[in-house]
């Protein structure tokens, strides 16, 4: 997620005059150029990139924007750059998209089986079990193609038929932060950090190359803002579906950068952590397996090499891996206070951190599989260069006494999934071992489908405070497979006509300290979401969440300062409205609204509307995009999320604190018959309430800050 500003100084202004604020002539340039895009002549097929911006736009209407993960839909998008054969799909491919039930995958395969290949598309009405926004969004991840073997065609039939995408961007701030100010030499000298040692600019290179369905390759490069040279870099070749002899497949196999997900994620998962809305849809998946990592993200992979064989039910997954990892070593060098997660290396102080420890990981999973039942079993192992040891001597340090801790990691856990009919059972149990203690967690799903139009689902977590797992990312409120227990019980209805309901209460413990809260406390969220469909052009959603967390609450009584546990509590509702008047506009308002209490505080509220309007045409490859929201709120306890259309590669939600405004637009042009892509981006953000945005490094000595992206996309081949 990328947050517009910093915290700033409070400061504030007439609300009258903001309308006389002059748009910076810095801005004049590239509207000019936007508009030029809007009104160049094009090709006469569909644009990937609208076609994408369909997708994130109806995705942010089922899941909330403050966790939709990048890695999500950076994985979404290579899926919707290399859509599945619907006629040889598995189930185990059609799982892979998070927004289908395991049912829904399956109804779909059973259609196939009983009526022989689909011709078309459009044969997705005849499965009644999908919604009209999933077959929307099949049609986007989907194709049709004449069936194949597992036989790997000859070198030169790959590369003849072979797909290839080169896709530059640079990210261009139209103003100046403090970390890019010139500074004396002799302040610099006594405090090296108070400047960024690179320019203000972002690049990024991106290569993928697609040879049949057998063997894919990419290659990342990224230069941060702040940064000097290119600061990252990740690759990957892969091949899949592969016969080998008899029945043995070599299903994937993968060597450089790469993701893993086994069982429901408590011993090692690094591919995207689900939302609780999106996880009701997917609760009973298990084993995602290996995938190739490609995006910008600098953490969260593995890099070596993986390979899955299957052996009819059968199959044996085994990885390797050693990569670099920054963090922060004791002053002695005897041991690692913390891990640094951000990929940030833009001061001296960032850049010392920068691969100075490695992670050794290996580990093996086993599956077996038949129609009702799936069994799994993995085992994960993980090395530091130096010992895990983080300081908890204080009081308040003293949650991270069960963080993780030594040198040497070891996880094992057994996965199940059981279907009957119409209730299904899945879970997975994993213990932990360490140098310096033992733990075990617990997971286990129940989802009944009571008729064709009502589906209960139950989600029951214990997660010990003791239990370690370096990998881990499953379903729940902490960000570690740590210190959490919980139950969930969730509803979704489509009883009545054109109204999609769904619904999730959630009540968590938290047996051990947290930071913020010097004892065990609770939480809950209930949410409720309404979609209407009024027509095929016209939809509404509306969406409610409460969520209330308990924290320390320090009250004055005199001399004295008492300390006691108290409550935050949240509210949040969102209304939307889309309505497609044709085939080459779309419409799109927005209203947000939120309050906060906390108990002896005062309370916090706001309130945003935006909309969004989009023009396309399906005969011609160009597109135009124009986003604006007016966003009061009290504070940053307030803060509001909401989404805005982005360019390819670049997802992000936004988050809007304080009083302003925010502009956004984004066109896209094509050249030299479809291969080439020119897109462009440009928002400003006006705030009505300060004289400057952001802090330290990142100060803006301005009321406004205004950013332009520009990308070009190179596509060769069938």
């Amino acid at each position: 997620m990328t947050s517009l500003t910093n915290k700033g100084n409070e400061t504030s202004i007439d609300i009258c005059n903001w309308a006389k604020l002059q748009c910076p002539r810095r801005l004049i340039v590239p509207l000019l150029f936007l508009l030029t895009c809007a009104t160049a002549q094009g090709q006469t097929k569909p644009e990937t990139g609208t076609a994408w911006e369909d997708v994130v736009e109806i995705m942010s209407e089922c899941m909330d924007e403050d966790v939709m993960e990048e890695d999500m839909m950076e994985e979404l998008y290579e899926t919707f750059r290399n859509p599945i054969d619907i006629n040889r799909a598995t189930e185990e491919q059609l799982k892979q998209l998070p927004f289908l039930t395991d049912e829904q995958a399956k109804d779909i395969l059973d259609y196939i089986a009983k009526n022989g290949e689909m011709q078309t598309l459009g044969e997705m009405m005849m499965v009644p079990s999908l919604f009209t926004t999933q077959r929307m969004l099949l049609r986007h991840f989907l194709t049709i193609h004449h069936k194949d073997n597992n036989t790997l065609p000859a070198t030169g039939d790959m590369l003849r038929n072979s797909r290839h995408e080169l896709a530059w961007s640079t990210g261009i701030p139209l103003y100046t932060k403090a970390g890019y100010r010139h500074v004396d030499a002799y302040i610099l000298e006594k405090s090296p950090n108070k400047v960024y040692r690179g320019d203000r600019f972002r690049h990024s290179l991106r290569y993928a190359m697609q040879a049949t369905d057998h063997l894919s390759a990419g290659l990342q490069m990224e230069k941060d803002a702040g940064e000097t040279g290119v600061d990252y870099w990740a690759g990957h070749v892969m091949a899949k579906n592969v016969r080998l002899w008899g029945n043995v497949v070599l299903k994937k196999a993968v060597a450089g950068c790469y993701k893993i997900s086994f069982g429901k994620g408590l011993a090692v998962n690094t591919s995207a952590k689900l939302g609780k809305m999106m996880m009701m849809t997917s609760l009973d998946r298990m084993d995602k397996g290996i995938s190739p990592h490609s995006s910008m993200s600098e953490t969260g992979y593995f890099r070596g090499a993986a390979a899955t064989l299957q052996s009819g039910q059968w199959e044996l997954s085994a990885y390797a891996s050693y990569r670099p990892a920054d963090a922060t070593i004791r002053s002695d060098s005897t041991g690692i206070t913390s891990l640094k997660t951000d990929g940030l290396h833009r001061t001296l102080l960032e850049r010392s951190k920068r691969g100075n420890i490695h992670i050794t990981d290996f580990g093996a999973n086993i599956h077996w599989g038949i129609t009702p039942l799936q069994l799994s079993a993995t085992l994960a192992y993980t090395s530091f260069s130096l010992p895990l040891s983080p300081t908890f001597n204080t009081e308040a340090s003293a949650y991270r006494r069960y963080n993780s801790r030594g040198r040497r990691f070891v996880v094992g856990s057994i996965a199940y999934s059981w279907r009957c009919r119409a209730l299904t059972l899945s879970g997975e149990t994993a213990l932990s071992n360490t140098d310096k203690q033992n733990g075990w967690a617990t997971l286990n799903c129940i989802r009944w489908k009571v008729n064709s139009s009502n589906t209960l689902s139950l989600i029951g977590r214990y997660y010990e405070a003791q239990f370690n797992s370096i990998n881990g990312k499953a379903f729940g409120e902490n960000a570690l497979v740590q210190n959490e227990a919980g139950a969930m019980v969730g509803w979704s209805s489509r009883a009545l006509r054109n109204i999609v309901l769904d619904a999730h209460a959630d009540m968590m413990y938290f047996p051990w300290k947290k930071s913020g809260v010097s004892t065990s406390s609770y939480a809950s969220e209930v949410m409720v979401q309404a979609v209407y469909s009024a027509s095929a052009s016209t939809s509404m959603s509306v969406r409610y969440k409460c969520k209330a967390k308990q924290k320390d609450i320090k009250v004055d009584y005199g001399s004295k300062e008492k300390v006691y546990l108290g409550w935050r509590t949240s509210h949040s509702v969102k209304c939307q409205l889309t309505h497609q008047p044709s085939s080459s506009f779309l419409l799109r308002a927005t209203a947000l609204a939120t309050h906060v209490t906390t108990s002896h505080s005062p309370s916090h509220s706001g309130w945003s509307i935006g909309g969004n309007m989009r023009w396309s045409n399906s005969r011609v490859r160009r597109w135009v995009s124009l986003s604006s929201t007016l966003f009061f709120t009290d504070s940053y306890e307030a803060r509001l999320y909401g989404y805005e259309t982005n360019l390819p590669y670049t997802f992000s939600s936004s988050s809007y604190f304080y009083k302003g405004t925010r502009i956004a637009l984004a066109a896209s042009v094509p050249f030299f018959r479809r291969h080439l892509t020119l897109n462009a981006k440009i928002a400003s953000t006006i705030y009505f309430d300060r004289k400057s945005i952001g802090t330290a490094l990142e100060e803006i000595r301005s009321n406004h800050r205004e950013d332009m992206q520009l990308q070009a996309i190179w596509r060769l081949g069938k």
